[in-house]
């Protein structure tokens, strides 16, 4: 059987992951995919390469959309995945924490927040090992406002759009993966979940982002 690579998504619980609904549904629906036709590989560097250390994979009993989904408006573009069986948390494999701090938009406007995934290249191909990049966060109005014909159609108070329009972006196969935010706690400092990759502009006539572009 043939693997091939489709979303990012965030370790939540040892069961559970979250992903973007658009990653786990059928094209333009919100049918679910089969469960038994994905595998989860977690704690993953080299996307080609398997048997490497600290990597687990586990089967998918249960995918959950968002009950508000919508596929034609992107809106409420979220799903929660069940493995069949818990992972193991190690120095490779963790949860991260889900956002305890305020949900209004100006507490994050600015700062920077970290993403990471396979997603295209400058050069339009997947990568081969993880790729990190940092991007700030914007307003609404300056996201609707650079280019009001796309945002204005796909941004609500559900959404944020990110990023620096100058060629460091998330692209194609990086949706589903998560944007985090570093706190500081008693314990020490810890990740927590703001956002995930949903969408972005595609260049004119091709199935490839547009990075001069929010997403």
């Amino acid at each position: 059987i043939d693997l091939s690579y489709i979303c990012g998504a965030s370790l939540i619980t040892t069961l559970h992951i979250i992903t973007v609904a658009h990653c786990v549904t059928r094209r333009r629906s919100t049918t679910p995919l089969r469960p038994q036709n994905l595998v989860v590989y977690l704690g993953k560097y080299y996307l080609k390469r398997f048997s490497t250390v600290g990597t687990q994979d586990r089967a998918v009993v249960d995918i959950t959309p968002h009950f508000k989904y919508d596929p034609a408006t992107y809106s409420n573009d979220i799903a929660i995945l069940k493995l069949e069986t818990a992972v193991d948390v190690t120095d490779y494999v963790r949860p991260v924490c889900l956002w305890t701090d305020s949900i209004e938009l100006n507490s994050i406007i600015n700062k920077q927040g970290s993403v990471v995934g396979w997603g295209f290249d400058e050069m339009g191909k997947v990568t081969e090992t993880l790729m990190q990049t940092k991007m700030p966060v914007v307003s609404y109005e300056t996201c609707i406002f650079s280019f009001p014909e796309f945002f204005s159609r796909f941004t609500s108070h559900y959404t944020y759009c990110a990023g620096f329009r100058n060629g460091t972006s998330v692209c194609n196969g990086d949706s589903g993966g998560g944007m985090v935010f570093p706190k500081q706690t008693a314990g020490g400092e810890v990740w927590q979940l703001r956002g995930l990759v949903s969408i972005s502009v595609a260049l004119q006539n091709q199935f490839k982002c547009d990075t001069s572009h929010y997403v």
